[in-house]
């Protein structure tokens, strides 16, 4: 969960900006970046996991009383919203109306993609996170694994990229006689599902490994309607498609005996002794190298999947400190109190953009 403002400045229609700024490098090609619209997305399913959608005036001061500047990129390799590697900062600012504190918000960097000039006085700008760069970074030869977990992460980032860990995981050596492939996102995503963690960005744009989500949530936020809540509403939906009732993850290596580990559902609704049916999900990697980290690997990407299995789609006054796999729970007058954890979000940039969306996965 980001840092931010208290529960009750979000429910007490407080005033809300976003601050974008421009970079290239090391070198600041904006301060400010006028918006008109926008917003940042974050899905877990999703392979860069969080996108940003930007529209822009054409011509516009960057801050009131700056000088007017010509928002479109054209052919100027330098200019704030091209695409040769600029990236756009993204900050809230939440200020209570009742005090006057502010509240900055750290949402993070995106790497510009293409943008549109649709010829009537806007700009729309798209931009991913900077997962996109060991996504598109491939790499030029085949390799091996020459140290543990911890240290083929590191040396399979794009160089510049910084890697964290949660200090919940346990480092360990890999096989040597794998190979890599020349996807440096598939090979960090593999190292994830065989340690197992969850493949995540952070705010400042590092590769993130953070440890695999514990059975029951422990909510940080409540988001609630009525008087003093920031819940408006919370439909229900659900879906059968790409959802498991059971894993079973194998080594790959050739010079390692079989290895398995099976993880079932064997109660409630999707279990695989009842009317569901058995619906099973494959996964293979040489980083598995004994039955208890098969094993491990099964059950987290069984619980991984079956999370979102009964989904709320949730809408709320924005809310910056909300981020994927923050423990929340739902309670709405006349129904169920639920608990689950964030899978995706969807989050406004400027005062009239509407409400914050996210999806609650709950595991039951």
């Amino acid at each position: 969960m980001r840092n931010g403002p208290p529960d009750e400045v979000l429910a007490g229609a407080p005033l809300y900006s976003a601050r974008i700024t421009s970079w290239l490098g090391g070198r600041m090609l904006a301060a400010t970046v006028p918006i008109l619209a926008g917003r940042v997305t974050g899905k877990a399913t999703q392979e860069v996991i969080e996108e940003l959608s930007l529209t822009v005036p054409r011509f516009a001061a960057g801050a009131p009383g700056g000088d007017v500047k010509d928002w479109r990129p054209g052919k100027d390799a330098q200019h704030p919203l091209a695409r040769y590697g600029q990236t756009l900062n993204v900050t809230t600012i939440i200020e209570s109306v009742v005090t006057g504190e502010v509240w900055e918000t750290r949402i993070g960097p995106y790497q510009i993609k293409d943008w549109d000039d649709d010829d009537a006085g806007t700009v729309t700008v798209k931009a991913e996170s900077l997962l996109a760069r060991p996504r598109d970074d491939k790499l030029l030869s085949l390799t091996s694994p020459t140290g543990t977990l911890k240290s083929e992460a590191r040396r399979l980032a794009p160089a510049g990229m910084g890697v964290s860990f949660d200090p919940k995981l346990i480092d360990r050596p890999c096989s040597p006689a794998m190979s890599w492939s020349r996807s440096r996102i598939e090979n960090l995503q593999e190292i994830a599902d065989a340690w197992p963690a969850l493949l995540r960005v952070d705010a400042w744009g590092q590769i993130a490994f953070r440890a695999p989500l514990p059975d029951v949530p422990k909510p940080v936020v409540t988001l609630r309607d009525g008087k003093g809540g920031t819940l408006i509403a919370a439909p229900r939906s659900d879906s059968r498609g790409g959802v498991p009732n059971v894993v079973v993850a194998t080594t790959g290596s050739s010079t390692t005996a079989d290895v398995q580990g099976v993880a079932a559902i064997t109660s409630g609704p999707m279990s695989i002794n009842g009317d569901y049916g058995v619906v099973v999900k494959e996964w293979s990697s040489s980083l598995l190298e004994n039955a208890s980290q098969a094993q491990a690997a099964a059950r987290t990407m069984l619980d991984n999947a079956a999370r979102p299995a009964q989904a709320v789609p949730v809408r709320i006054a924005p809310d910056p400190r909300l981020e994927i796999d923050d423990p929340v729970a739902v309670i709405r007058e006349g129904d169920t109190p639920l608990w689950g954890w964030v899978t995706a979000w969807d989050l406004p940039l400027t005062a009239d953009g509407g409400d914050m969306r996210i999806d609650v996965g709950v595991s039951g």
